[in-house]
């Protein structure tokens, strides 16, 4: 996966372009001399030098007296370049600047379609600086259709750019390209190259994300004509590293390594230094992924020097990343790790833990292919913990999610009676001065003002109605997994501890940890091992009964409870689950995948002494089983059986090293291996 400007991703991915961030910094043309030459060229320019031009922008700003729709194209442009430049406290202040009261620069103007270009700024905030994609997609359903109105098409077009990211980055993809098609559409009508093509190659990547490869290919194909045709290094530049995206996974690294280089030189005859050097890291992961690690070494050195100069803390992180992971991969751990931590850190202080979650797991993974299989414990260990403390952001946040909806709502319908009862009221005075004079149609207002009670109630019904089912509708997705339609771990915490206490664990848990299935994602693209997930899902099912519940319980992992078992068909199912997955290979395309699983697993309360043990303890212990399985050789169960402790600090103290306690007689474990796989990746 590769890097966006966009997400503010974890660290070792290639960098993107930023796909709609070159249409957000150059659209249009203006109207209003002189200040329509200078911004004319300032935007042209700011694709290669965004620094530089929004200081002149805010200079040419401050100088003459622009306004109108001048003055809200070119405030609009300077909030959004500050945005993505993650800049916040500087596009805020353009907002106020915008949105201030009794401004004379937008005498002229509607004040809601100054609020509305004044939002779009805050939208890109949210999407560059990690902020709530939530409420910048709701922000966006408010003014979409002011927007329209605007007399500016550049405004229009910039916007469209930003929703369509904002779309993409929460899954909305159909959506995405629908405002990506419009944004291409206006793009044309204007008659810039530059835009076309822009516009295009950001069409591509989503429907890159949206696995229409494809599709994204002509698409893509198309803005590389336009841009060669035109002579635009820069917009060769994005065409080029879409296209190296795409080429990701391919089987076809020769194409993918030149489409690379091609976008570094693009850069270079743009003058985009920025640009060159992200392309330096995209070429760093390349060899990383290829196994070349001296090469993927040498050349994220290479960007480090470059990013410093330009400030861009976020990409020199990546570097830095980078070439920690080559440095383990060549067994220099020591100096490998001295590079990692304090990125590590960073995402910790900053409170990022999604991105520490995904740098912790790039660095377990090439800490266990170099052999160093203590740290790499170690690491999944941390990422546990991390998955879990994820979890429960997640959850917190869909509260505040469905609060924030449920508010909209009422607010909308608070309006909307609102304005029912003032047209209520006008028509009532209405009546009043037509009573002296034509008492014959009293009987008819009566009936008029009878009947629009009766449709008011109705409506009123309807909405609350609406309400009902749609919250019914969030809650029953916050309690799924959108991918395998299992159970997620929200609606697991819900049923076995639903009072949020520490209840006692009842009957039998296994956790499924399918085994490398990184490299499945490497050999064969996150396509198919979706496709081996769902598969995996379906697989469970089939061997499981109805009642019991199968839990997407995170990444590649999955939780199985199984109440009122009898013990002695805790083993033989273990087996089952173990042969259910491994037994066939997955059929994705021409492809066969083979899939091998590791499972631990325990019955409790816990045997001999029947010691009752909070859930969240019972999941530690059947993932330290897991665990087990996996250092045994994967492709096996291993089961918890007699674990003689009386307090739930002796059953700690066992499970800090499981397979130690074992090797030492201080716990009984069963083993079961899985059938034999032949062509295991």
């Amino acid at each position: 996966m590769r890097f966006n400007r966009t997400s503010l991703p974890p660290l070792r991915r290639r960098a993107a372009w930023g796909l709609w961030l070159v249409a957000v910094w150059g659209c249009g043309a203006w109207a209003t001399p002189p200040a329509a030459d200078a911004v004319e060229r300032l935007e042209h320019e700011s694709r290669s030098k965004p620094d530089a031009v929004a200081d002149e922008l805010e200079r040419l700003l401050s100088a003459g007296p622009i306004e109108g729709v001048a003055r809200l194209d070119a405030e609009n442009l300077l909030g959004l370049l500050r945005a993505t430049l993650h800049q916040p406290s500087a596009a805020e202040a353009v907002i106020e600047r915008m949105t201030q009261a009794g401004s004379p620069a937008y005498s002229k103007l509607p004040t809601e379609q100054v609020q509305a270009a004044a939002t779009c700024i805050r939208i890109d905030i949210a999407l560059s600086n990690g902020g709530s994609l939530t409420r910048a997609d709701a922000q966006w359903s408010e003014i979409e259709h002011t927007l329209r109105a605007i007399p500016s098409v550049r405004v229009h077009m910039r916007c469209l750019s930003t929703a369509a990211a904002v779309k993409q980055r929460i899954g909305r993809i159909d959506e995405a390209v629908r405002l990506s098609q419009e944004a291409i559409r206006l793009a044309d009508e204007s008659g810039a190259a530059w835009r076309r093509s822009a516009y295009r190659s950001s069409l591509a990547y989503t429907l890159y994300r949206g696995a229409q490869l494809e599709h994204a290919g002509r698409i893509n194909d198309e803005a590389k004509k336009i841009a060669a045709e035109s002579h635009d290094w820069m917009s060769m530049f994005e065409a080029m590293t879409t296209e190296s995206i795409l080429l990701t996974d391919s089987g076809r690294p020769a194409e993918e390594l030149a489409a690379l280089n091609g976008a570094i030189e693009y850069a270079r005859k743009a003058g985009a230094p920025r640009e060159e050097a992200l392309g330096l890291a995209n070429l760093s992961d390349y060899y990383l992924h290829a196994g070349e690690y001296p090469r993927a070494y040498e050349i994220a050195q290479r960007a480090i020097p470059l990013l410093r100069d330009l400030h861009d803390v976020t990409t020199e992180n990546l570097a830095h990343m980078n070439s920690g992971l080559a440095l383990i991969a060549m067994k220099r751990k020591d100096e490998g790790m001295a590079l990692i931590r304090p990125l590590l850190e960073y995402d910790r202080a900053a409170n990022d833990i999604a991105s520490l979650a995904e740098s912790t797991r790039d660095v377990a993974t090439y800490l266990e292919r170099a052999g160093y299989l203590a740290e790499a414990y170690a690491a999944y260990q941390q990422l546990r913990g991390l998955s879990d403390e994820l979890a429960q952001r997640d959850q917190q946040e869909a509260v505040l999610e469905l609060q924030e909806s449920f508010d909209a709502q009422q607010r909308k319908r608070e309006l909307a009676l609102l304005n029912e009862d003032n047209a209520l009221k006008e028509e009532q005075l209405r009546g009043r001065e037509l009573e002296y004079k034509i008492w014959a149609l009293t009987a008819g207002i009566v009936l008029s003002l009878l009947a629009l009670a009766a449709r008011m109630y109705g409506g009123l019904r309807a909405t609350q109605q609406a309400l009902r089912l749609r919250n019914a509708q969030l809650r029953r997705h916050s309690l799924q997994d959108p991918l395998t339609g299992l159970a997620n771990r929200r609606q697991f915490h819900e049923i076995t501890d639903p009072a949020g206490g520490r209840g006692a664990a009842k009957g039998t848990l296994y956790l499924l940890d399918l085994d490398h299935f990184k490299s499945i994602n490497d050999h064969h693209g996150h396509a198919a091992g979706d496709a081996v997930l769902v598969e995996t899902a379906r697989r469970l099912r089939a061997v499981l009964r109805e009642e019991d519940l199968i839990v997407r319980w995170g990444g590649e992992e999955f939780l199985v409870l199984v109440s009122a078992m009898a013990h002695e068909r805790v083993e033989p199912l273990a087996q089952r689950l173990l042969n259910a997955v491994a037994s066939v290979p997955v059929v994705v395309g021409d492809k066969r995948i083979p899939v091998t699983t590791s499972i631990g697993f325990a019955e409790f309360p816990l045997m001999p002494n029947r010691l009752d043990l909070p859930w969240d303890l019972a999941v530690d212990i059947a993932d330290n089983a897991m665990y087990v399985a996996k250092t045994l050789g994967r492709n096996r169960a291993c089961g918890v059986g007699m674990l003689p402790a009386t307090t739930q600090a002796e059953v700690d103290a066992v499970i800090q090293d499981l397979e130690q306690s074992w090797r030492t007689g201080r716990v009984q474990l069963s083993m079961l291996e899985g059938p034999a796989v032949e062509g295991r990746v």
